[in-house]
């Protein structure tokens, strides 16, 4: 028994240090030598192994870009700073899923234990950015009083107008793209302010409404402690569930078929819908602008990672053709993204076209025979390769396969029979699709297929990904050796099954509107109201 205790003490021990030794690197300035050393090693890596570097510039400018990178670290610098800066010159490149990442501290198993019952006062916000604005946009806390869409200047005294001039472009988009950026400071915020105050019980938020400025304090919560009355409410329960039994067995047999049904089908929406009961949210929503007309419906699709989408869209088509849909207004606004498969299923039931297809296109351009296989191997790793051996076994000889080499370089061929659908209910009047700079990756590949066909008129912002497509699918990294950071890449140039001329720029949409920061305060969606104002002078 003593051993045990021992040996679980040099265990706990050991994490602390780990822990502590992980912490101490994020504080650690960093040799200028070493940074730059870092930043060659960059150079080789992204410009071998990255799927068609230069797609937007050639490598002779990637290699001097880094290369004037490299000459300007003068000093030694942190991690991540130094991840901040490489990130500027990387996202210059035009590969939008090309990302250096950055350290968030990690806490002790003591800590984890003390606040295992409890969510932090960060994690019950939902921020977001719009350029140098950032706005609540969603309270799970107790607290009533916070003011959703009021603009946050500050938390604990970190100033997000600082952090923001610090970091402005160190994200962009696919290309040439400028409208990605504009979203991507708000969960970024966040881990930068987390990162300089740690773990606490409460911040102090500096919020701007209008012409007030207030502070709020947001406090950690724990989970609600059982009262008294629990037993007396379980009881209520059981007897509850007793009567709704009893009710149950007087019904007649077309009573009973009609409520299981009923059951049946809210279990189904649920589901394919995609309810999360972390957010309290679907991923996938109908609604109706006008409630006295259920001819126009607002499909809104949050991303394309989600499960059950072969049933899912048969389902929701199924409901939207039964309401005899005459305006089906896509949202895509803020999607980035995901499965293609996923995107490939929506589309099925929205093309005009009259023969069986897929979204994206058949083939798509890989670095090399064995890329893919070798990325395989490492994912899985040596436990996974040798549990999973007749898995690991089949994705390796797939992969070679479907990899063919051609006059210009390799092609991996995505598609299968599966990917290419016709279906015999297809969605066939008006199409409306809202699309903004976070419109990304698969749901750009939609969003260009649809647009090639003609039909959907487009409303909002450019799209964050390339009109063309984006190098994604698989992804690999690369560990740099003295900064320690990882820059994660695509290894599969995925295409639509449309291209154009115009290269390096997203879905621009027919109407262009953008959403400025009052209409975010006034919660006005001008963009959608077009789409309504059209609708009505149409009729």
């Amino acid at each position: 028994m003593n051993k045990f205790f021992t040996l679980l003490s040099i265990t706990f021990l050991s994490s602390c240090v780990s822990v502590q030794k992980y912490n101490a690197h994020i504080d650690e300035k960093i040799d200028t030598d070493k940074l730059r050393k870092d930043v060659d090693f960059t150079k080789e890596k992204l410009l071998r192994k990255h799927v068609d570097i230069d797609l937007y510039y050639s490598k002779e400018t990637i290699a001097n870009r880094l290369d004037s990178f490299k000459n300007t670290i003068q000093q030694p610098m942190k991690p991540n700073d130094f991840s901040r800066e490489l990130s500027k010159v990387v996202s210059s490149f035009g590969h939008g899923h090309t990302v250096v990442t950055s350290f968030s501290r990690k806490i002790t198993k003591e800590t984890k234990k003390k606040y295992k019952e409890s969510k932090g006062p960060m994690n019950l916000l939902e921020f977001k950015s719009l350029d140098n604005h950032l706005y609540l946009n969603k309270n799970n806390s107790k607290d009533s009083t916070l003011v959703l869409q009021a603009e946050i200047l500050s938390i604990n005294g970190i100033k997000f107008q600082d952090y923001y001039n610090l970091y402005n472009n160190y994200r962009k988009g696919d290309g040439y793209i400028t409208t990605l950026s504009k979203y991507m400071y708000g969960n970024s915020y966040l881990r930068f302010v987390s990162n300089e105050i740690g773990v606490q019980d409460s911040i102090f938020i500096l919020f701007q409404k209008n012409d007030s400025v207030f502070t709020k304090i947001v406090k950690r919560e724990y989970k609600e402690k059982k009262d008294k009355s629990f037993k007396k409410n379980s009881l209520d329960t059981i007897q509850k569930k007793s009567n709704e039994e009893q009710k149950f067995a007087k019904l007649s047999k077309e009573q009973k078929l009609k409520r299981k049904q009923l059951l049946d089908h809210k279990k189904k929406v649920k589901k394919y819908f995609a309810y999360s009961s972390f957010s309290k949210e679907y991923q996938r929503e109908i609604s109706f602008p006008d409630k006295n007309d259920s001819t126009t419906v607002v499909l809104k699709i949050k991303t394309f990672s989600l499960g059950n989408s072969k049933k899912a869209y048969p389902f929701i088509f199924d409901s939207i053709n039964k309401l005899n849909v005459k305006n089906l207004i896509l949202d895509v606004r803020n999607n980035g993204g995901g499965y293609v498969r996923d995107a490939n299923y929506l589309y099925s039931f929205l093309t005009t076209r009259n023969q069986r297809q897929a979204v994206m296109t058949d083939k798509m351009r890989v670095n090399s025979k064995f890329g893919l296989m070798k990325n395989y191997f490492q994912s899985f790793g040596v436990i996974g390769n040798t549990l999973g051996l007749p898995l690991a076994v089949y994705k390796y000889s797939e992969s070679i396969i479907k990899t063919k080499k051609e006059k210009d370089g390799y092609y991996y061929k995505v598609t299968g029979k599966k990917d290419f659908l016709l279906q015999p209910e297809r969605y066939k009047g008006n199409l409306y699709v809202l699309t903004n700079g976070m419109s990304y990756s698969a749901t750009s590949i939609l969003s260009a297929a649809l647009q090639n066909e003609g039909k959907a008129i487009f409303v909002g912002e450019e799209t964050g990904g390339d009109y063309n497509g984006t190098v994604a699918g698989s992804f690999n990294d690369f560990k740099l050796k003295n900064s320690k950071l990882k820059i994660y890449y695509g290894m599969i140039d995925f295409k639509p099954n449309t291209s154009r001329d115009l290269k390096g720029r997203g879905i621009i949409p027919n109407v262009p509107i953008e959403i400025t920061f009052d209409d975010v305060v006034n919660r006005k969606d001008t963009q959608l109201d077009w789409i309504l104002s059209d609708i009505k002078n149409k009729h």
